[in-house]
């Protein structure tokens, strides 16, 4: 069950405003999972939730601000889809998978995909870039982000 957060939290400064963002984790590897949610934790922000598959990933909708998805996860390639539902929901979402040229073609509303491993820049990088990106900021993707829109 997703654990209930107040909409923001204050951490990170923003037109003079401290925010903190939700993030979710789609990854089915624990370990890959925890490195990323560690450094969404040092970055100032929190993490809602790790789901390994799409079943617990849509019942993080309503707390969710920024999603990191895999492509392939415990119940199968189900990552596009899962980012395409997210975004509807207004959620920045980035896909980071070992197998980016399955999403080579973009996926509706989805900011880009960054192939793993993450180095720990790269995803501090990332991080800042998907704030920016909720913010309503261009920012500065990271050298690997492959862009959709």
């Amino acid at each position: 069950m997703p654990r209930q957060h107040p909409y923001l939290f204050v951490t990170q400064i923003f037109g003079g405003l401290l925010v903190e963002y939700r993030f979710l984790i789609v990854e089915d590897s624990l370990l890959v999972a925890m490195d990323i949610e560690d450094a969404v934790h040092r970055s100032g922000h929190d993490v809602v939730g790790i789901a390994p598959d799409m079943k617990v990933a849509l019942n993080y909708t309503r707390e969710t601000d920024i999603a990191f998805v895999d492509v392939r996860l415990a119940d199968g390639e189900t990552g596009p889809a899962i980012a395409e539902t997210l975004a509807q929901f207004g959620i920045v979402v980035i896909m980071i998978t070992g197998n980016p040229g399955l999403v080579s073609s973009g996926l509706a509303g989805v900011v880009g995909v960054m192939a793993k491993p993450l180095t720990d820049q790269a995803s501090m990088d990332l991080i800042q870039f998907a704030v920016d990106r909720k913010n309503g900021r261009p920012g500065t993707p990271p050298a690997r982000l492959r862009l959709f829109h």
